[in-house]
Order: C-alpha cells, then structure tokens, then sequence
C-alpha cells in the first residue's frame, strides 16, 4: 500500500512536471508565432511601400544613400561633456542649446545694506503687489531669512520663514524664434509660476560653488510677481508680496500667512500681519553678452510613415524634425517642426502627437490610436492644427541616419528606412528645406525629385 502510494505521488509529480512544461512550451511556441506575425506584417507594410515608390519614382540608384552619407555627424562633435545644472536658470546657463551667458554677479550684501533694507521692511508696510520694475533676465539673492514668530490658531507658536520655501517668479514670456541668436522672446498674455531652483528657505541647496551660495540667475522670466509655498495648511501657494526701492536697488519681502483647508480645520489659519520681513530677497539686474554660440550641426530629416500607396501620396512631411548636435555635449536635440501624418509615429521612443500636445495642451490635438486619426500638425491640413515647434533631448548622441523612428501599425511597430539603393521612408536634407503642404505631390512641388531617386548628382530642391 505505502508502495503504490508512493508510486501515486511520483506520478503526479511527473504528471505536473510535464503540464509544467507543456505551458512553457505553449507561451514559448505563442511568443514565436506572434513574433512570426509580426515580421509578416513588417515585411507586408514594407513590401507594399516600397513597390508604390517604385511605381511612382522609379528604382533608387545602387548608390543612392538619402543624404545621410553627406550629412554624416562630424568626429568632432559630442567629444566632452558639462556639468549639468539643475535648470536653465542657473547660472545663466541655456540647458536647450548650451548658449552661455556672461551676465557680473552682483556683490554680496553688506551689513550696511542689510540694516537700511531692515529698517524699511520691519514696519507693517502699505498690502500691495505692483511691481517696480518688470526684468526678463535679474539675479535673486538672498538678503535676510526672518526670525519673526507666528501663531496658529491653535495657539502653536513658530518662526513664519521656517514655513516658507518653495520661492516664485513669474514668467509670461514665450520663445518666439528659437533658431536664432539672439533668440526672440515675446510675452504670451498668460502667465505662470516660474521657480528660482536651489532657492527654498532662503538658502541655496545646489552644488555649483563658483558663485556665492545665495544668488540665482533667473533668465528669460519676470519680476512682476513673487510668491512662495508655505508647508502649513496644506502647502498652499501665497502671493504676498511688497517691492520696495532703497538706496537705488530693488527689494521683495514676504510676509507669511496660511489658510485652512476646511472649514472645520479652523486650526490651520495664521493671520497676516503685514510685516513683509519673513523673507526678504533683492532683485539685481542680469546684463552681459552672450558668449559667442557654440559650434553646432544641424540635419533636417523628413518622413513617410509607410501609408503611401500611390504618387500622390508621398510628401514626405509625416514627421519632420531637426536633429541638433551642440559641440562638445555628449546630446541629440530633436526640434519636431511638422507631424502630417495620422497614426502613432515615434522618435526614439516618444510619439510626435503627443510632443505636440503635451507642448501644446490647449491646441485640441487628437492623439492617433486604433480607429482614431491623430490631428495633422503643422502641414495646412484641412482639421489640421499650426502650431509652434516641439522639443526633445536625447542624453545621448545619436548620429541622423540611427536616429529610431518607428510606426505603429495595427499593434506591430514597423521602423522607417533609408537602406541605401532601396526605396526610402527617411530622407536627409539641410535645415533650409520648406516640407510640404499636406497632399502636396513631390513631383509637382520639386520636380527633380525623381531624378534624384536615380541619380545622387541630381540638386532636387
């Protein structure tokens, strides 16, 4: 009996051994068949682009390389690297670009100074937010964390700056032309919050030690308003703020407050009293001259996202973008400037619909999903949206050819190519080069473009 017992249990045991396998087998042999699936679909959607170029502009010459032989990346670029900065705030540093900024620091403040500043902000001060000066580009340093006490109403007692961090500008400035220097900045008529990083409490957190550990660069923001966040009551944002003029420089001070969040925490209130001495910041203009703009290479590359099944159809302007390489940073900077198509299309990774939105929330950009055309960006279309540039840094450098640019058909991600001598979905031209209109056909709008397909001597823009 304890035999066959036995016997009973290692049966099972193998039985579960091979049900064990058998599902192993089955998920490994399901994972080979959709992968098998996929490569039909790639090799499908491929086939049938390709033989529509053919059919529209002829067989490419064996030579023929789209432009990415000529527009290799030089050795040159991405040799050494920087320092990185918290933000591009800091220290005049332009984080986009790398463009640098010789802006004096100002001079530490003196005892003198602090008393004069003291003297006027220790007195309950007039409640009102009206800017004296509105600078685009200003230093904040830190004049004086305040010692005054407040009270809850639950009768806890605390130093107010303690509560304080978190400290604001505002910016309402937008890049209006950022493929130049000096670059053009407008303001927007709306406005948000813009951070003086490293800032909270009134003492510097950062790690950059060049300077005096109490100054930031803001650049390209405003000084029309200040505000901080307080750690009371539900970290609440308040904007109270006093400007004041001394001695021929400017000041801000804070004064602290908070406010419930319900009406039964009635404990979380702490009144105002209109001392504006819990932070006390000065506000220094930032003047100097941009240091000469790095050297930098630039390659415009313009793409068909494989839909094209006749001449036609092919544009060319489903996705255009610039790839930037800035001399001596180890980054790819992607500027997205046209999205003409209407499936999932992604650069590295990243799809352009939702660039463009994310950059752009209030545009009413559509995101392409299965059975729902994404917004056409940028390409005159009809139900189309033109709307400014999209940007994205890569922490790498990726030369123009490898750059992964990839299309979601039905669930299989298919990758655009330019093989040389076969039928391309990417092509390599200067930054100079106007994309097309949406439906445009590139042999009415550049007519030599046909020949360039059979012969890489031929200047078809």
């Amino acid at each position: 009996m304890k035999k066959y017992l036995m016997t009973g249990f290692a049966a099972l045991a193998v039985c579960a051994a091979f049900t064990s396998c058998s599902k192993s087998e089955e998920l490994y042999n399901q994972g080979a068949i959709d992968q098998q699936k996929d490569q039909k679909k790639i090799e499908s959607v491929s086939s049938t682009y390709d033989a529509a170029f053919v059919a529209a502009f002829g067989q490419p010459a064996a030579n023929q390389d789209w432009g990415f032989a000529s527009r290799k990346l030089p050795a040159s670029f991405g040799v050494g690297t920087r320092a990185a900065q918290t933000n591009s705030n800091q220290w005049g540093t332009n984080e986009w670009d790398g463009r640098y900024l010789d802006y004096p620091h100002p001079d530490p403040i003196t005892a003198d100074e602090l008393e004069a500043v003291l003297d006027v902000f220790n007195k309950k001060g007039v409640e009102s937010y009206t800017a004296l000066v509105d600078w685009s580009n200003f230093y904040v340093q830190q004049v004086y964390k305040g010692e005054a006490k407040h009270k809850d109403a639950a009768g806890n007692e605390f130093v107010g700056s303690d509560e304080m961090n978190e400290l604001h500008c505002t910016t309402d400035y937008v890049q209006t032309n950022p493929n130049w220097w000096p670059e053009v900045w407008e303001h927007s008529g709306n406005y948000s919050t813009d951070c003086v990083n490293n800032f909270n409490g009134g003492t510097y957190k950062g790690t950059d030690t060049q300077y005096n550990t109490d100054c930031m660069l803001m650049f390209h923001s405003s000084t029309k308003d200040w505000s901080y966040k307080t750690s009371k009551a539900g970290g609440q944002r308040l904007h109270f703020f006093r400007m004041e003029k001394i001695n021929g420089n400017y000041y801000v001070g804070l004064d602290f407050a908070a406010f419930r969040q319900a009406s039964a925490n009635a404990n979380e209130d702490v009144e105002r009293d209109l001392i504006y001495n819990d932070w006390i910041i000065k506000i220094v203009p930032g003047k100097g001259e941009p240091i000469p703009e790095p050297e930098r290479y630039t390659v415009r590359i313009i793409c068909e996202d494989l839909m094209a099944t006749n001449s036609s159809d092919f544009d060319f302007n489903d996705v255009v973008f610039d790839a930037s390489y800035v001399k001596g940073q180890t980054k790819t900077f992607i500027t997205v400037k046209a999205a003409g198509g209407t499936i999932p299309l992604y650069i590295e990774g990243t799809e352009v619909h939702k660039l463009f939105q994310d950059a752009y929330p209030n545009a009413g950009i559509i995101l392409p999903a299965d059975g729902v055309k994404g917004t056409m960006i940028n390409t005159h279309a009809t139900g189309g949206v033109e709307i400014g540039d999209a940007t994205m840094i890569i922490n790498k450098i990726i030369a123009p050819w490898d750059i992964k640019i990839t299309i979601n058909s039905g669930g299989t991600e298919i990758p655009l190519k330019a093989e040389v001598g076969h039928p391309a979905a990417k092509i390599a031209v200067n930054p100079s080069f106007q994309w097309l209109d949406e439906r445009a056909d590139i042999t009415t709008t550049c007519p030599n473009f046909p020949l360039y397909v059979m012969d890489t001597n031929v200047n078809w823009y």
